[in-house]
């Protein structure tokens, strides 16, 4: 079969080569920072706890797989924002940008309310951890229920950072991650252990300064966007709540929540294949879940850059611009992701004790963290090739992917190896590097055939939808406004 599209192939020439690499580094690379801030937020409270007792920090990491269940929904709200901004940014609509923008903020709140709600059946949820002994599950339980109070801040600065990546601004939500992870850190050191005067709360302590932390940057978030040029939030009159808008968002975006969804059920039935091996199995493959997602930080970084930059492009129906777009991306993603592996390779003690002293863990968990390293270019390819599908609206093709990868790969070669051949996390993690290998050559397969772009074709009409809606003189302004945009690598000031 013949194949319509390469990454081999060059789409840009010269200084328009040059500018859109420019344009993916400028917008990566904030998106780089944020990730390493945000794994830095959601693994402070690991590392602390691990020095604490290793229980404690197994009981945060079984906490935080639960709570990944309800970022499927944040999620759904959060790519459908971005991908229908970074459209109607490209198209100059400044109306349609601002409707999606105060929509996403609404069902944020929403969502925020209803999984603070969730704090009251806690313990619950912790049914989906079986054979686990009572003290880790109380452990657990109180951490849990503490950060499912936060849930407002949870929602919100997830979703608020994706309404200022979406309009080209990945500088913000890294300074905010930045702003509450000092918070986080400083509140961990002297709420888990009493220090300062305050009392000691050992794992209680840590949930709550993740809570205080995320109102925090909740706050510096939504003032960026309220005063983001770009986003033009205020100054245009009461934005009320859209149901036609609100069904777009989540049109594109709730495949990508099943597709998180999908991933999180899948990584707590594989979290339980850990714990067939033992529970310091388990708390060997935390650390080294924690060290894989140091490897996804420029990962994740180029994918973000690659969703914007490719849905501007979308919105103006430049598709060679798309195409140069995925293959710079795909380059500088690679080669930084394989420098990353081959530091994960050669020194994998260095980083295992980050998060742990115990020798019987750090030994267990040396030789599956060596070969993480060893993957690096299907991670890096899986990441491009869906931040590719997500800009031009296909999130319906990585919910497919994922899906097979999880339940048909991941989880039965675990469990195999585990349950049959009694070979603990290497075993489980022998399934993982199955799935990365598939998710990064089947996503670069259907990219190359092509099938992506009657998706592109529909996001870009219901991106320029309120332009055909909008009286003459407005069209005009946003016509004119368009000729001024500037450069993409300029981001909005706070």
């Amino acid at each position: 079969m013949k194949l319509k599209y390469s990454l081999f192939k060059n789409y840009l020439t010269g200084e328009k080569k040059k500018r859109i690499r420019k344009d993916v580094f400028a917008l990566a690379l904030p998106a780089m920072g944020e990730n390493v801030l945000q794994m830095i937020l959601g693994i402070v409270d690991t590392a602390f706890l691990g020095h604490l007792h290793w229980t404690a920090m197994t009981a945060a990491g079984m906490a935080n797989q639960v709570l990944f269940i309800f970022q499927a929904a944040f999620m759904a709200i959060a790519i459908g924002a971005t991908v229908l901004i970074s459209n109607a940014h490209g198209i100059g609509d400044k109306k349609s940008i601002r409707i999606t923008s105060w929509n996403s903020l609404y069902m944020a709140l929403v969502i925020g309310v209803i999984v603070t709600l969730t704090a009251l059946f806690s313990s619950k949820m912790l049914v989906v951890f079986p054979g686990v002994s009572e003290e880790i599950l109380l452990i657990t339980d109180s951490y849990l229920k503490i950060i499912l109070y936060g849930g407002i801040g949870f929602s919100s600065m997830y979703i608020l950072s994706a309404i200022l990546r979406g309009s080209g601004n990945t500088k913000t939500p890294m300074i905010a991650v930045g702003i509450a992870n000092g918070v986080n850190i400083f509140l961990d050191y002297v709420m888990i252990f009493g220090h300062l005067g305050f009392p000691e709360l050992g794992p209680g302590g840590a949930a709550t300064a993740t809570v205080i932390s995320r109102f925090v940057g909740t706050a510096i978030l939504l003032y960026a966007c309220l005063k983001s040029k770009r986003l033009s939030m205020l100054g245009f009159g009461k934005i009320k709540f859209n149901l036609l808008r609100i069904k777009r968002i989540l049109k594109i975006g709730i495949p990508t929540a099943f597709e998180n969804l999908i991933f999180s059920v899948g990584a707590l039935v594989f979290a339980n294949i850990l714990l067939m091996a033992g529970e310091q199995a388990y708390a060997a493959h935390r650390i080294g879940i924690n060290i894989e997602s140091i490897s996804y930080m420029p990962g994740f970084g180029v994918s973000v850059a690659i969703t914007t930059l490719v849905g501007m492009y979308n919105g103006r129906n430049e598709k060679n611009t798309m195409l140069g777009v995925v293959r710079q991306g795909w380059i500088i993603g690679s080669v930084l992701m394989v420098s990353i592996g081959i530091l994960i390779l050669l020194f994998p003690e260095l980083l295992i004790m980050l998060f742990t002293s115990d020798q019987a863990i750090l030994k267990e968990a040396l030789l599956p963290v060596r070969i993480l390293g060893l993957f690096q270019i299907f991670l890096a390819t899986d990441f491009v090739m869906t931040g590719a599908f997500r800009g031009v609206g296909d999130t319906k093709t990585p919910m497919i992917i994922t899906f097979i990868a999880i339940w048909c790969i991941r989880v039965p070669i675990g469990f195999f190896l585990v349950n049959f051949f009694d070979m603990g996390l290497l075993g489980a993690w022998t399934g993982m590097m199955c799935d990365m290998v598939f998710r990064g050559v089947i996503k670069l397969f259907l990219y190359s055939k092509g099938n992506w772009e009657k998706y592109a074709d529909k996001t870009r009409l219901e991106a320029q939808e309120e332009l055909v809606e909008q009286p003459a003189g407005i069209i005009v302004e946003i016509l004119a406004d368009k000729g001024d945009n500037k450069a993409l690598t300029q981001q909005d000031s706070m």
